[in-house]
């Protein structure tokens, strides 16, 4: 039997692991969609990368955006705070896309 790529998704029912992966995935592109239309236009570059425990890391296209969130950390920690699910976020870290530099 050859390998037949699938192309049409709308009937693939993920089971499992993958299942709950993409559930995971599809409700960290929702708190990012949120976040971005909190964030101001100085922190537009910025999206969401983790969120672990109280912990949410955003990362940064470029040294530039991630200098000035770091200098304003507590401004954007109340940004992240007012998003729901987001709420309990006591610490906020912010990396730079080593990949985009």
């Amino acid at each position: 039997m050859t390998y037949k790529p699938t192309t049409n998704l709308t009937n693939f029912k993920p089971t499992g692991a993958l299942e709950r992966l993409f559930k995971k995935a599809k409700v960290h592109n929702q708190l990012d969609d949120q976040l971005q239309v909190l964030l101001d236009e100085q922190f537009k570059g910025l999206s969401l990368c983790l969120v672990k425990d109280n912990c949410v890391t955003l990362i940064a296209p470029n040294p530039a955006i991630a200098y000035r969130a770091n200098k304003q950390r507590v401004l954007l920690l109340a940004i992240v705070q007012q998003i729901q699910g987001l709420s309990n976020t006591t610490k906020l870290l912010i990396k730079v896309n080593k990949k985009e530099v």
